[in-house]
């Protein structure tokens, strides 16, 4: 395995205590090269679609020839065109079902998406932007959904850095006040979780 895996986690996790069949459950979760036009240019980047650099797309391609040698049983990601783009250089020819959800999204910065980032009161958010709250819940929505959907599934998740540190708090029972103690993925870093439920 790439030592750009993360973690492997094998006991029962608390978030999933309503489920009794036990059983393993595998995916992997990679970050979105995060290298785009928008983020050059220092602006909330959040649900806009975003245009990959040219390094952003060869962060693709390279973590494509990570996965080559993984198996893998489907695809689920962020429907905003960076990550579509990100999927499409990374998994290549690999015929795989793919699925797009709102779930796995970037913050929405509201109001703010689109301007600078060093124009605006960071300390002040204004009604429109979305909590560390609402990420957390939505993180915990879309995990739900993946074990309704992909049970004993090999799944690539394919996000952006805000929600994928709450999917990983939500899976290492890291706490809302806590979340920021759970690093941002660096670009296209990969990340490999075996869970089991019971």
């Amino acid at each position: 395995m790439s030592s750009g895996f993360g973690n492997i986690l094998k006991n029962f996790l608390s978030l999933f205590y309503h489920y009794k069949t036990a059983r393993l459950y595998d995916y992997t979760l990679f970050g979105a090269p995060r290298q785009t036009v928008e983020n050059l240019s220092r602006i909330f980047q959040g649900h806009l679609p975003g245009t990959l650099t040219e390094e952003g797309k060869k962060q693709a391609m390279d973590l494509g020839e990570s996965l080559r040698n993984i198996a893998l049983d489907a695809v689920v990601s962020s429907d905003l065109q960076r990550v579509v783009d990100t999927v499409q250089l990374a998994v290549g020819d690999r015929q795989l079902p793919w699925q797009q959800t709102t779930l796995l999204r970037e913050i929405d910065w509201g109001p703010w998406t689109g301007l600078p980032v060093g124009s605006v009161d960071l300390s002040n958010p204004p009604a429109g932007v979305e909590t560390r709250q609402m990420m957390y819940d939505r993180a915990g929505a879309f995990l739900d959904y993946l074990w309704q959907h992909y049970d004993g599934k090999r799944v690539l998740v394919v996000a952006h850095g805000q929600i994928n540190r709450c999917l990983e708090a939500r899976i290492t029972g890291v706490p809302l006040e806590e979340l920021r103690t759970v690093p941002l993925m660096k670009n296209a870093e990969l990340h490999r979780y075996e869970l089991t439920r019971e």
